[in-house]
């Protein structure tokens, strides 16, 4: 049986349900899965539906049975909440629609307690051994994900003047952006401020290239949008007591940090949630004085 998945979201909720299919996809391994790469004026780069062993990518909406996996489509509007039920983070939120879609399509499956983020980091070896000879270089790291959000939960602020600040303040350690900026390389006086495709080459999708890069990362700041998540919310690092995420997102009306946490129960990593980029920055500059 072929069971397609598609989403009328962004790459954010596209990597939410990943682990929901993965458990599909190992509970009914004799299944042909497919992800539609098409979602809400954006196509999804096929690392990204790869990055789940199993699930093909596809242009079209083509299973037998179809699947739609963002929360607000009018397939699902007659779900609500029942009293009492606590939205504690991402995985909560998801765990309450994939609970009824599992039912609803006659799939028996239980949701763990600890379930994350545990895609692969599927590049090649090569692009691996650039990445790994940059991240074991000797100064600590610290990755920024400056990409403008598209779901427009955060100022879209320009970083340039921040970067260029903070480079020059801490000259021991390194800064990594993923969004390029028009940054004059005289501004920067210490040689350690990178645009991460500088280090790894320029690709169609770099989002899994900058996971693998944020694995030697001490420090991950940006929006909280699908860049950046596919990094902060992976279980190789939230499962870092070592590491600190600086997650920028506006205030959510249910619950102030909902959106930045994949799953609260695991989380190990230190989250410092900011709204601004003026405050990201701020928070960032208190943690490198320390």
């Amino acid at each position: 049986m072929k069971i397609c998945f598609y989403t009328q979201g962004h790459i954010g909720d596209l990597l939410l349900t990943l682990p929901f299919i993965n458990l599909l996809i190992k509970k009914y391994p004799d299944n042909q899965y497919y992800q539609c790469v098409h979602g809400s004026g954006i196509r999804f780069h096929d690392t990204l539906i790869t990055s789940i062993d199993g699930l093909t990518p596809s242009e079209d909406i083509c299973g037998d049975i179809n699947i739609p996996t963002w929360m607000c489509n009018s397939e699902y509007s007659e779900w609500k909440l029942p009293p009492g039920y606590s939205l504690e983070d991402q995985f909560t939120v998801m765990r309450f629609y994939w609970e009824r879609i599992y039912a609803k399509h006659g799939f028996d499956i239980q949701i763990p307690d600890d379930l994350g983020l545990n895609f692969k980091s599927n590049i090649s070896d090569s692009e691996k051994e650039i990445i790994d000879l940059f991240g074991q270089s000797d100064n600590k790291k610290v990755l920024i994900f400056n990409q403008r959000v598209k779901s427009n939960q955060t100022d879209n602020q320009d970083c340039k003047s921040y970067l260029v600040r903070i480079s020059n303040l801490f000259p021991n350690w390194d800064f990594l952006y993923t969004n390029e900026e028009d940054i004059d390389s005289k501004l920067i006086l210490n040689n350690n401020l990178f645009y991460t495709p500088d280090v790894f080459g320029v690709h169609e999708c770099d989002i899994i290239h900058n996971y693998h890069l944020s694995l030697y990362c001490d420090i991950i700041a940006g929006r909280v949008g699908g860049p950046f998540m596919f990094s902060s919310m992976h279980n190789k690092n939230i499962l870092d007591e070592n590491k600190v995420i600086i997650s920028q997102h506006e205030e959510n009306p249910h619950k102030s940090d909902l959106a930045i946490f994949y799953n609260r129960k695991v989380y190990k990593a230190k989250n410092i949630h900011t709204k601004t980029t003026e405050q990201t920055f701020k928070e960032l500059e208190k943690i490198l004085c320390q």
